[in-house]
């Protein structure tokens, strides 16, 4: 199998990045798979600058719901030129395309390469963030849903974005579910954490909170930082660590100035995902106390592997793999249950070390949930395509 794999969050700096890179890895594994390529080798400054500040005049007019339709058609004329140069150049029997909102570029591809096999990676809706204001989004999501029957294979991150994307014309031979994984090998607890802090700078004696992540405004961080700030009035001795860059880095500052909190939120910015590891086993709990319904959380995976007491969001794909109060907890989006949760965790040891080192978890995750099983599952139904 010739495989062209079109992703533009391959360059990002958030998890649709992780899921690209470990996958177009990962095919190197695959015995089916004759040749890979990726496209583009280079993206365009909007879907590369993942940590710039949201501001400006460009995002002003972004809100506006008629000018998000515009932005959207925009967004479709991007790189087909040249994408269907590489078709002819590469000849692949397969493209893949991570969507990030072109999926009316299948109906294009469909129609001059109707021979070519064109799968989908589905991590969501481009209508629940990016163009969530967009004017007749009735009407796109009709469109979003035609785009997919034409597809040939459609990869779904949850149930819920499957069932909510595809609705009455869900195809179980094409719309398949696969979760995302983890990499085990670069997940997994260390000893001594007292010198790993030391050498991080990381707050010695501090019991500390982690939160690793894009900082966007959707993920809702300023209700953590609140529910930290309640909790610090209690427990001087409390850190809250923040790893991750993005829009709404200069806000959440913002916010931790006006709450004094300076010293006692640390960010630490964006870090190197080789370098995850050793940082979040200088936390003494993790928190992903947020994301939308559709999602499968790439975080929790990597808490877990690393055998921290982790705080979940309630979401469909969360509930349905683990165990609320026996594997993690689970919170909704309300601050006064995640600082519940926080409390209980920060006052009671057994609570911690009941959901710390989850073995069982980890041999599954090991088992079921790595990116080789994850690319595995996508090239086998690729391989069945008639």
């Amino acid at each position: 199998m010739r495989l062209l794999y079109y992703s533009t969050s391959f360059y990002a700096n958030h998890g649709g990045s992780i899921q690209s890179k470990e996958f177009f890895k990962q095919l190197d594994n695959m015995a089916v798979i004759e040749e890979k390529t990726i496209f583009p080798l280079k993206v365009k400054r909007e879907f590369s600058s993942g940590n710039s500040e949201n501001s400006g005049i460009k995002n002003k007019l972004k809100a506006i719901p008629l000018l998000q339709v515009v932005f959207f058609y925009r967004r479709s004329s991007f790189y087909m030129k040249a994408l269907k140069e590489k078709i002819l150049q590469f000849k692949p029997d397969v493209l893949f395309m991570q969507i990030d909102s072109n999926f009316l570029q299948i109906h294009q591809l469909k129609k001059e390469f109707p021979e070519l096999k064109i799968c989908t990676q589905v991590n969501g809706s481009p209508f629940d963030e990016p163009f969530r204001n967009i004017a007749f989004k009735n009407k796109f999501r009709k469109l979003q849903r035609k785009a997919y029957q034409q597809a040939d294979l459609n990869i779904f991150i949850s149930e819920f974005s499957r069932k909510a994307i595809m609705g009455d014309y869900l195809d179980q031979t094409r719309d398949f579910v696969i979760h995302n994984g983890t990499d085990t090998d670069k997940f997994f607890p260390l000893n001594n954490k007292r010198s790993l802090r030391k050498t991080l700078n990381y707050p010695l004696d501090s019991f500390i909170i982690g939160y690793i992540g894009t900082l966007d405004h959707h993920k809702k961080l300023e209700i953590l930082i609140e529910a930290f700030f309640d909790l610090h009035k209690e427990f001087s001795y409390l850190a809250l660590v923040i790893i991750g860059d993005g829009p709404a880095m200069a806000k959440l500052k913002d916010k931790v100035k006006k709450l004094r909190l300076e010293g006692k939120v640390i960010f630490r910015g964006w870090t190197r995902h080789e370098n995850i590891n050793i940082n979040l086993n200088c936390f003494d709990l993790a928190v992903h106390h947020y994301a939308n319904t559709y999602m499968n959380p790439l975080k929790i995976f990597e808490y877990l592997s690393v055998g921290l007491p982790v705080i979940a969001p309630r979401i469909p794909s969360v509930e349905k793999m683990f165990l609320d109060g026996e594997d993690l907890l689970l919170t909704s989006q309300d601050k006064t249950e995640l600082k519940s949760h926080l409390f209980r965790l920060i006052t009671d040891p057994d609570l911690r070390s009941k959901l710390s080192y989850k073995q069982h978890l980890i041999t599954s995750l090991e088992s079921n949930f790595t990116w080789k099983k994850y690319t595995e599952r996508i090239v086998t139904a690729m391989g069945n395509l008639k």
